[in-house]
């Protein structure tokens, strides 16, 4: 027999009421063991800290492709006559460019920069300052296309029944000389007087430079009558057909 039921009592087994700090000590226990159980699998920090290094690796992976890219679709420049100076490598690219997303010969774009901008190595002022190289005119149905500033004035001659007359016009004024360049191809190009001549739909399908030069004097590029035969005296002189496809 027990020895509580030998002074007989009877032990009492339910326990006393839970007091108020023992309610704030179970509270912190059962933090406690949130707290390790976020621990123990991580928690969100953790997985951030996980996935930083692998966004960083991704990152850099895609400017790699990204620059690898640019320089495989970067054409190689076929050697030749030196162009002027002033003509650039970004230039003869944005050109060749225009050549395979339109089809206007290359080398018909770079004769009429020679043409239009000057054969030395200092290009004319309208293209140094205001980047046009073609001379293009303006239009209000520019103002709103990609690369256009606006409309600038400059003192030019024109050829008005064989006559040499000096007038001032209105040109168009670009940010650089690329976004004139694919401005010529992309926009002043289709306008339907160009689009629809026959001579320039024969040089796109073609690839012909010089029946490109035929066609823009035919559609009214300019308005010198030995316009096409001096771009054609560029092409021969720099061998501009190089850049054809």
């Amino acid at each position: 027999m027990s020895e509580s039921h030998k002074n007989g009592k009877a032990r009492r087994t339910t326990g006393r009421p839970m007091s108020s700090s023992d309610g704030l000590r179970t509270r912190r226990r059962v933090r406690g063991a949130k707290r390790k159980n976020q621990a123990s699998s991580g928690g969100p920090y953790d997985t951030v800290r996980r996935l930083v290094p692998l966004l960083v690796i991704l990152c850099v992976a895609c400017l790699v492709v990204a620059v690898v890219f640019a320089m495989c679709s970067k054409r190689e420049i076929p050697e030749g006559p030196a162009l002027p100076a002033y003509i650039t490598e970004d230039m003869v690219q944005t050109a060749m460019d225009m050549q395979e997303e339109y089809g206007h010969p290359a080398g018909c774009t770079i004769a009429q920069i020679i043409q239009e901008s000057g054969a030395d190595d200092t290009p004319s002022a309208l293209a140094a300052r205001d980047h046009n190289l073609f001379g293009m005119k303006w239009d209000d149905y520019f103002a709103d296309k990609p690369g256009v500033v606006g409309p600038v004035e400059w003192n030019t001659n024109e050829e008005y029944d064989g006559q040499i007359v000096g007038i001032t016009g209105t040109f168009i004024a670009f940010t650089d000389d690329v976004a004139c360049i694919e401005f010529r191809s992309s926009v002043f190009l289709q306008s339907e007087r160009y689009r629809s001549n026959p001579l320039i739909q024969e040089a796109i399908e073609t690839g012909s430079s010089a029946t490109m030069a035929q066609g823009l004097y035919d559609a009214g590029w300019a308005t010198d009558s030995s316009y096409a035969d001096s771009l054609i005296a560029l092409m021969d002189e720099y061998d501009l057909y190089r850049f054809d496809k």
